[in-house]
């Protein structure tokens, strides 16, 4: 059983190491590097990290197709494929990532999307299950709803494919620890997921507020020094944007038109704190699988933190005003929100005229060693279904587009896109390291809609709702856990 504690690993490629690598000896690990590859142009300010090859041998599949089933959505549609070049960094490195791949393993990668409600695609895939079907040999799906098929055992244990190497970077380590079932796994995230670090939750601040506020608050001048000192907890959160507000129109009330010091609306947001503040749900039996194990004075200190925070603290923005933080922010109006960090990538953000940063997510305490994030559970996973008669090849497939999304694609997105078209300056950047490194996951949310019986989010829910305690909530649903976690079991040795 792998114990790993992990990080969302992901590559800082510099050119120069590019043109390095580049000068190897082409052969080895069938390495071919296309004329049309695009290397993002990286900077120096950004720490080093590993170069990592992959171990393919030389592989020729003879033309063979490979259908990869996707669910599109926004933020997927250029995560598997796209159409043509358009100088775009992350597109571009997708398409020629398809191309270099197809070459490589001589095989014609199709994308089939289903770009309408989940249960469509979960239609095809259960009729391909139940009819023996080949039609899609490569599965990829938002997570929570995926896991569900591992229970009725349709997919593929992972490590029993060839060319697949679950201890490469680009797969998330997190994510295998926390996902496997008796020393087997069925689905695998990581590099070749942009949606993975797109529904990362992060903190934005806007440095222009925070510097004209900071002849009154001097903290405010120096931000990413609270978080290097390990001081950056919802506490210092609440007290830093509690001293922040101006009634901009002079109608003595809090609306869109005034100045916030802080959000935390419910909804996804609220979905943050088992990660964040670092609170296990459920943990591994000796022989490997899952049993309820929640510190529940954390979690109702947690809860009674942001139901202060959210209900008791007038300069923070919530679901109960009519005040939209995605607007407020870009247009200078709020000096910290948590959100999602795709948002950098919109209009709004990149048009935004104050300069703003990026820091990760308070914890609960500065008892809490690191700073951790939660992305939310739909980021795409992959599966090979066991209707493939040959899962080896689809094995192949998934490690060399992997290995080139580590490589090129999220290095594109996080240093060129996010850093370098969208930060400003070396110590952004560095805060979104320690943002997006710190991923922390749970069993009990990658497979919320089977053992987790969707418990993460009744906390969600009841602070949300505007309950002010927990604790009988958790009673009911501790009684419910138990019992899914008996009746999981029983379905997944039968099933597999």
């Amino acid at each position: 059983m792998k114990r790993v504690i992990s990080v969302l690993l992901v590559s800082v490629m510099l050119l120069s190491l590019m043109t390095a690598c580049a000068s190897e000896d082409p052969g080895k690990n069938n390495e071919k590097v296309p004329s049309d590859t695009t290397a993002p142009t990286a900077d120096t300010t950004v720490p080093l990290k590993e170069y990592v090859k992959d171990e393919l041998p030389e592989l020729d599949f003879d033309g063979r197709k490979i259908t990869v089933l996707t669910h599109e959505t926004t933020l997927t549609a250029d995560e598997l494929t796209v159409e043509e070049l358009t100088s775009e960094v992350v597109n571009d490195s997708v398409y020629n990532r398809e191309r270099f791949v197809e070459d490589r393993l001589g095989v014609e990668i199709e994308n089939y999307r289903v770009d309408q409600q989940n249960a469509d695609y979960e239609t095809l895939v259960t009729i391909q299950h139940e009819s023996d079907d080949d039609s899609y040999q490569l599965l990829a799906y938002c997570t929570g709803p995926f896991t569900r098929f591992v229970f009725d055992g349709y997919f593929c244990d992972l490590n029993t494919v060839n060319y697949i190497d679950l201890s490469k970077p680009w797969y998330s380590q997190q994510f295998i620890d926390k996902a496997e079932i008796f020393d087997s796994l069925y689905l695998v995230t990581g590099s070749l997921s942009l949606t993975l670090s797109r529904l990362m939750y992060v903190t934005y601040y806007n440095k222009t507020l925070a510097e004209k506020y900071s002849a009154g608050i001097p903290e405010l001048s120096d931000v990413n020094a609270i978080v290097e000192s390990g001081e950056w907890t919802i506490d210092k959160y609440r007290e830093l944007g509690s001293a922040v507000y101006e009634d901009a129109n002079g109608n003595s009330k809090y609306d869109d038109e005034d100045v916030y010091g802080m959000s935390f609306t419910g909804g996804q947001v609220c979905d943050i704190p088992f990660s964040t503040f670092d609170i296990d749900i459920l943990s591994r039996t000796d022989d490997g699988w899952f049993e309820l194990d929640v510190d529940t004075d954390r979690m109702y200190t947690a809860y009674d933190k942001l139901y202060t925070l959210m209900y008791e603290t007038p300069t923070c923005i919530n679901d109960t005003q009519t005040v939209n933080t995605i607007n407020v922010f870009p247009n200078g109006q709020l000096l910290f929100m948590i959100e999602r960090l795709t948002y950098a990538e919109s209009p709004a953000f990149r048009n935004m005229t104050d300069d703003y940063g990026i820091l990760p997510t308070p914890k609960l305490d500065t008892d809490q060693k690191n700073y951790y994030t939660y992305s939310y559970d739909e980021y795409t996973s992959f599966a090979i279904p066991r209707t493939n008669p040959d899962p080896d090849c689809a094995g192949a497939v998934l490690e060399a587009l992997s290995s080139y999304a580590y490589r090129d694609t999220m290095p594109a997105y996080l240093d060129t896109a996010l850093k370098g078209k969208y930060m400003s300056d070396p110590q952004s950047r560095k805060m979104i390291d320690l943002a997006v490194e710190g991923l922390k996951l749970d069993p009990a949310w990658i497979y919320i809609e089977s053992i987790g019986g969707n418990f993460p989010r009744a906390f969600s829910g009841s602070i949300s709702g505007g309950e002010t305690s927990f604790a009988s909530t958790y009673t009911s649903d501790e009684r419910k856990i138990k019992m899914l976690l008996t009746g999981y079991r029983k379905e997944f040795e039968k099933n597999n």
